[in-house]
Formats: structure tokens, C-alpha cells, sequence
């Protein structure tokens, strides 16, 4: 059974667009390995921070949705805290469970009453 979840990433604001791509297909490949489904990642700009994380005073937020095993989780969160580029990170339930429907078998139709 998988769960839904929404990642928050904050990354370093001076890294370059196409290495915040990078890192967030990066992610996206790490989700898919733990058999999870992502949907499309949303900008979320930059932004001002509450107060300095690394010596930065902005960072540019992104959020995930996607599904997976809870289980998967696991291996996910260690290999983010260990990402240079990302300042923080925020994993959230959403407490919805997903449970995948399995298809009817071909050829055999329901008897009509």
C-alpha cells in the first residue's frame, strides 16, 4: 500500500538552474527506485528565510507530490540531509492511503441478470 506525501526542498538560492534540475530529477529517479509515483514538481520561488540556514538568508523552495511505500521513506530522507545544495527539507503525510486497483482479468465478462 503506498501513501501520499509532499516534500518541501529548499535549495541554496547561488546554485544554477540546471543543477537545481538535476538534483530534483535526481530526487524524482530516487522516488521512482523505491517503486513510488511522483507527479510534476512545482516552483515555489524564492524566498526570504525566517532566519539563516548555512549562512544563506534566501532559498528557493519546491514542492513534490507523490506516492510511495512507507517503508521507502527509509532511504529517501538520509540521502537528502546528505545533498549539499539542499538547505532543509520538509516530508509530510498526507494521511490518505493509495492503494493501487488491479485489473479485471481479460476474457471473462459479469454475467448480465
Amino acid at each position: 500500500m503506498n501513501r501520499n506525501y509532499e516534500l518541501v526542498v529548499i535549495l541554496d538560492p547561488e546554485t544554477k538552474a540546471e543543477e537545481q534540475e538535476k538534483l530534483l530529477e535526481k530526487i524524482k529517479k530516487q522516488i521512482a527506485d523505491s517503486e513510488g509515483k511522483s507527479s510534476p514538481v512545482k516552483e515555489l520561488g524564492k524566498k526570504e528565510l525566517a532566519y539563516p540556514i548555512k549562512k544563506k538568508r534566501e532559498g528557493v523552495f519546491y514542492l513534490l507530490e507523490f506516492s510511495a511505500p512507507a517503508a521507502s521513506l527509509a532511504s529517501l530522507q538520509p540521502k537528502l540531509l546528505l545533498e549539499e545544495k539542499v538547505l532543509r527539507y520538509l516530508l509530510v503525510g498526507k494521511g490518505e492511503i493509495v492503494e493501487e486497483k488491479k485489473q479485471a482479468p481479460k476474457g471473462k465478462k459479469a454475467k448480465e441478470k
